[in-house]
């Protein structure tokens, strides 16, 4: 099987839900069979709504507060199966009681020790502890094992007792602890040690980045990267949070084109409103210089269009007064070698094992500095277009409102049912 998974660094609410209306689709058209959407969003409310809207977590990183994972009742145990080296943390809180806070700490201390703590609900939320929450420890030499995934099972028998399990192992029983009316499990790793849940395996799934880093990503293409033999076969895509339009009807002959040609590194999408594509497909005749001069990007990276935005809402007007319909470059593939932005591409499993990257430009790595070292060419497919709201700079007093509900109009007329026959026959 070779699987096809696409990425998406989430996110912002206002400039997502567009997305999110097109991967559906995709999705249930069988184009796409897995989207994994990584939590790095900076508010409280994007995060609240990526974790309402994305399906369950699948991964957190170690500086990732708890998430909530499941319920536990006494006809209900909570089951998961837990890939972590150390401090596995589980935390209930009763439903009848939703103030209170228990927190297990499994395989602490670098995995010798375990301990039960009482603390308070605001302490979920960060990993200060005092010594006098702790109720519960004993010494639990290698409980957790990091060689394979950890079978983790907690239970209530009638009288609300809780039982804690790890690996067939009772690390737990705490009679002192009435759990009668049930309760609701949170999750984490923590103290250097990130946790996957392997067990969660929905077509929708979250990834949850550690908090506050710059240049965060690196920590997904790390993810992959260590992971290869299980993604050696897939295909991946990756897009922007803020991707507002998708030609889905091409987007399986984007991905065929992939499979098909092995010797590039990455291949990117036409996309509207990324400075290369604006350059060639003005190149090509498909943008009249009335729209603007769209210059050569020096270095591919940059440039005019990059930093304005008002030449970023022209060419936007100007492919949405077409209707949508694309704008074509010379070729039907060109090979690039400089710099490019990353807002629409594909790679192939089989090349993570070149994508464990440090923290560092994702966008410069993937684009320059792997395919250099490798000595293989990228590309940009021009039979597949893709529009791109903003780059950071374009949005410097720029309200974008006006073309966000001009894109959901299009992708309305898009996803429309008049236009779901053909989609249908392309994924057939």
């Amino acid at each position: 099987m070779t699987p096809v998974i696409l990425v998406t660094f989430a996110g912002r609410q206002t400039r997502m839900e567009i997305l999110t209306r097109y991967i559906r689709r995709a999705l249930d058209l069988g184009i796409i069979d897995e989207w994994h959407v990584w939590d790095f969003t900076r508010s409280a409310g994007d995060h609240a709504w990526v974790t309402q809207e994305f399906g369950p977590v699948r991964y957190m990183g170690s500086k990732v507060p708890y998430q909530e994972a499941g319920t536990v009742s006494a006809t209900s145990s909570f089951r998961t199966t837990a890939r972590i080296r150390h401090d596995l943390h589980v935390a209930v809180t009763p439903h009848d009681r939703p103030q209170e806070c228990y927190e297990i700490v499994a395989g602490g201390w670098n995995n010798t020790h375990s301990a039960l703590r009482k603390i308070s609900r605001d302490q979920m939320g960060h990993f200060d502890r005092s010594e006098d929450a702790t109720l519960w420890s004993k010494p639990t030499p290698s409980l957790l094992s990091s060689g394979r995934p950890n079978d983790v099972t907690f239970s209530i028998d009638p009288a609300g007792v809780p039982t804690l399990r790890v690996n067939d192992v009772t690390l737990g029983v705490w009679p002192e602890l009435d759990l009668t009316a049930g309760a609701t499990v949170h999750i984490r790793g923590g103290w250097g040690a990130d946790l996957e849940l392997c067990d969660v395996e929905a077509r929708t799934r979250r990834y949850i980045g550690n908090p506050n880093e710059q240049m965060p990503y690196y920590q997904a293409y790390d993810y992959y990267a260590t992971r290869v033999e299980k993604f050696d076969e897939a295909v991946f895509l990756k897009c922007d949070d803020d991707i507002v339009y998708i030609e889905l009807d091409k987007l399986d002959e984007f991905i065929q084109f992939r499979r098909t040609n092995p010797h590039y590194f990455i291949v990117s999408a036409n996309v509207i409103n990324n400075g290369v594509c604006a350059y060639l497909q003005q190149a090509a005749g498909s943008i009249p210089t009335v729209v603007g001069d769209f210059e050569h990007p020096p270095g591919g990276f940059g440039g005019t269009l990059w930093e304005s935005a008002e030449r970023a809402a022209k060419l936007h007007a100007y492919f949405l007064g077409q209707d949508g319909q694309t704008l074509p470059l010379s070729q039907s593939v060109v090979d690039w070698t400089e710099r490019q932005s990353i807002n629409f591409i594909t790679w192939l499993g089989r090349d993570l094992r070149h994508m464990a990257l440090p923290q560092c430009d994702d966008e410069y790595a993937l684009s320059v500095g792997i395919p250099t070292f490798l000595g293989r060419p990228s590309a940009i497919y021009s039979n597949f277009t893709v529009s791109h709201l903003s780059f950071g700079p374009q949005e410097r007093g720029w309200d974008p409102t006006a073309l966000i509900n001009a894109y959901e109009r299009l992708m309305q007329s898009r996803l429309s049912p008049e236009a779901e026959e053909p989609l249908l026959r392309v994924a057939s």
